[in-house]
């Protein structure tokens, strides 16, 4: 039980610095997802100020687009936490992955969608700070597309220089691959860094990668400041794309905050017109290796075309539209899983026109009801937690053989008296969660003060404790400027002790033999550019 009002039942995911749980809210015997953020963070200064500060400006974020967040607080043993809403779907990496690159339309009302939900963050003052496709969560609701964007577990306020920074920490957070230059290398970010990042998904969605591949903050930084962003065509093969999107991603990925779309709506505007004078069967080709969703597979009479809404002086901007809802009809009560079956459990939303004679959407749907007995005194939405936190996405996908979702160590106070329950892990197998399926793995390297990457994530520096889960193998890599790059991977599945100790020796980087020139760096099999350091 948390903080006696959160029933624990299993783990749904884990990564960057915190653990997501599926839980009951006792009180309306509610299904929610919480995640408790890492314990060792909360004993930092001012930690639980910049928690709260947080969460009284993401409680503005009210919109269909962005995942609800039902309350947050901290359990008498210093455990801080959030509780949001439990999504149906998957994240859209999964959606690309399973399915391939998508038709135009799909891939345009899905961003779209998202921008819309990232507008509205925007107009509050809010930055996302790590948008990806992990972060965007699909769901289908009278078989049409729905988005909902994840994880604000990076939101930072706008604020003005002059008032305190409480959250600087001067730590580089963010995923590379979708990473603009200017967060990279440090400095200040704004909406138009979340734009950057949103253009990166969208390339995604069109060529099932990411536009530069750069997996490392340094090489992000290399790549975004001397690469060209490469055309679209060259990675989506048997359904070419207009040039006007690949002028759109020029300026969408530009290096300079200033040369990129100012706003949401400017990006919106600026997407949606580089597809105006399409017909509907440029609109729902599909490039190779893509498989078409389900009303894609029917037949091409369901939308009259983009190129006849132009020739009659209609701009035809909407590809797409989120499915009509009704009063109470937002989800809310749903866990994230799979569709069953192996369907493709997607569809294209269908083609929409705006212009002076359509008719204005629906307002949106109310949100869910809030907890009673909320633990700040008040009853907010929280969708933010400290900028120190590398988020991982707030609704984990569940139930993904060989899935895409990072699982990535984390530092969690896991609550002693959580019941048993069946649960599904990440590969599908079942079992009974138990305190002993986590292990207190300590960290240390030599010298200290190494950063500690799982996969592509930083999860910590050295010295640290993480708590892991026994049942996978976890492979660490400890990075330190000056030193050479070591690989330690932990199988903890055998281990009978509930805790583990691992050192690892950094060896410095060694100077060229005197009288012997350094022997030139091999050719890298992309252009990446060279590296740049942003730390020394």
């Amino acid at each position: 039980m948390l903080d006696g009002r959160y029933k624990i039942e299993s783990v749904l995911g884990q990564g960057g610095m915190g653990m997501v749980f599926r839980a009951t809210q006792t009180s309306v015997q509610r299904p929610v997802a919480v995640k408790t953020l890492n314990p060792s963070l909360a004993a930092a200064p001012q930690f639980f100020e910049r928690f709260r500060r947080e969460a009284e400006l993401a409680s503005r974020l009210r919109h269909p687009n962005v995942i609800t967040i039902f309350d947050f607080g901290r359990s008498p043993d210093g455990t801080c936490y959030y509780v949001m809403e439990l999504l149906e779907g998957e994240s859209l990496k999964e959606t690309v992955k399973r399915q391939g690159p998508m038709s135009l339309r799909r891939a345009l009302s899905l961003v779209e969608q998202a921008s819309q939900g990232l507008a509205h963050a925007h107009a509050e003052g809010c930055v996302h700070r790590d948008l990806k496709p992990h972060n965007i969560m699909v769901q289908q609701l009278s078989g049409q597309d729905f988005v909902k964007v994840l994880d604000f577990g990076l939101v930072k306020a706008m604020e003005s220089e002059e008032e305190e920074q409480l959250t600087s920490t001067g730590q580089v957070l963010g995923t590379p691959q979708y990473m603009p230059p200017e967060q990279a290398g440090g400095e200040s970010v704004d909406q138009r860094s979340d734009l950057y990042s949103m253009a990166g998904v969208l390339y995604f969605c069109l060529t099932g990668s990411s536009p530069f591949g750069a997996n490392t903050v340094r090489k992000a930084l290399t790549a975004s400041l001397t690469q060209a962003v490469p055309a679209v065509n060259t990675k989506r093969q048997g359904a070419p794309v207009p040039a006007a999107l690949d002028a759109f991603f020029k300026k969408a990925l530009a290096p300079e905050k200033e040369d990129r779309y100012q706003n949401a709506q400017e990006f919106i505007d600026a997407m949606l017109d580089t597809v105006a004078d399409l017909t509907s069967e440029e609109l729902d080709a599909m490039p190779s290796g893509g498989v078409p969703s389900a009303s894609e597979r029917g037949s091409n009479s369901r939308s009259r075309s983009s190129r006849q809404g132009s020739q009659s002086g209609i701009r035809s901007s909407r590809v797409g539209a989120a499915p009509t809802l009704g009063r109470g009809s937002t989800p809310s009560n749903v866990v994230v899983a799979r569709p069953q079956g192996g369907a493709s459990g997607s569809s294209s939303s269908p083609s929409r026109v705006r212009s002076q004679t359509s008719r204005s959407a629906p307002p949106p749907p109310p949100p869910p009801p809030e907890p009673e007995g909320m633990s700040t005194g008040k009853k907010v939405a929280l969708v933010a937690v400290p900028l120190v936190l590398l988020g991982i996405g707030a609704a984990v996908v569940l139930g993904n053989p060989g899935g895409s979702a990072p699982a990535t160590p984390v530092v969690v106070n896991v609550p002693r008296d959580a019941p048993p329950a069946t649960t599904q892990t990440a590969t599908g197998t079942t079992g009974t969660p138990e305190e002993s399926s986590v292990l207190t793995v300590s960290l240390d390297s030599t010298p200290s003060g190494a950063s500690i990457y799982e996969g592509e994530e930083m999860v910590g520096t050295t010295p640290t404790k993480l708590q892991l889960r026994r049942d996978k193998v976890h492979s660490f890599s400890f990075r330190l400027p000056g030193h050479q790059d070591k690989e330690l991977t932990l199988n903890l599945r055998r281990v009978a002790g509930d805790t583990q100790t691992a050192n690892v020796v950094l060896e410095p980087v060694r100077a060229a033999a005197p009288g012997r020139s350094p022997r030139p760096p091999p050719k890298p099999a992309s252009p990446s550019g060279p590296d740049i350091s942003v730390f020394e």
